[in-house]
């Protein structure tokens, strides 16, 4: 008996190993490493979070491992789980700033995309701020010597080049009028 199960043994392992030769995929692809599985997360309670929302917070985060790169904009593996971590955030009920809290905790201050304006970063908005203000007021102190400084040289180029005295000085309108008197060429009640 022994004998008449070996072959049927035989036969069922080469029709075995054939399926599974026959069934392998015929392309092996390695996969990135994941900071967490998808697998291992719970599936969302809630309705699915809007993508206004989600979108939302994802330009308030940068990359951790880009420069100056915001999440929505970034395609790298990890960018990809923050986002859906922040989707299944949203949709537990957690607020978008519980969200953001969360990641800075785990990737530092650095992961923020725009400065908190508070402690240090008030002083570098100060300095920003000032820097416009002086400016401002250097420019326009330049144009208005530049005006006045030109308003002068007219004035001194008028008088040198005619002789008569500078266009603010009246002293030559009252000398020609004297003399239209004394010739009775000017009306009466002239200056």
């Amino acid at each position: 008996m022994r004998e008449a199960r070996q072959p049927v043994l035989v036969l069922v392992s080469a029709l075995a190993i054939g399926l599974a030769v026959l069934g392998a995929p015929r392309e092996v692809r390695a996969q990135t490493p994941t900071a967490t599985p998808s697998s291992a997360r719970p599936a969302p309670a809630g309705p699915p979070p809007s993508d206004a929302q989600a979108l939302a917070v994802e330009q308030q985060l940068l990359c951790p491992l880009c420069v100056n790169e915001r999440l929505d904009v970034c395609t790298l593996a990890i960018c990809n789980d923050m986002k859906q971590l922040i989707r299944e955030r949203l949709a537990a009920g957690s607020t978008p700033d519980d969200i953001i809290l969360f990641f800075e905790t785990r990737y530092g201050p650095k992961v923020r995309a725009d400065l908190p304006r508070e402690g240090f970063n008030l002083v570098l908005f100060g300095w920003v701020g000032g820097a416009i203000g002086l400016t401002a007021v250097a420019a326009g102190y330049a144009l208005y010597s530049m005006r006045r400084d030109s308003d002068h040289r007219l004035a001194r180029g008028a008088s040198s080049r005619s002789g008569t005295p500078a266009a603010g000085d009246d002293r030559w309108v009252d000398a020609l009028l004297d003399e239209a008197h004394e010739d009775g060429d000017a009306p009466r009640g002239a200056r």
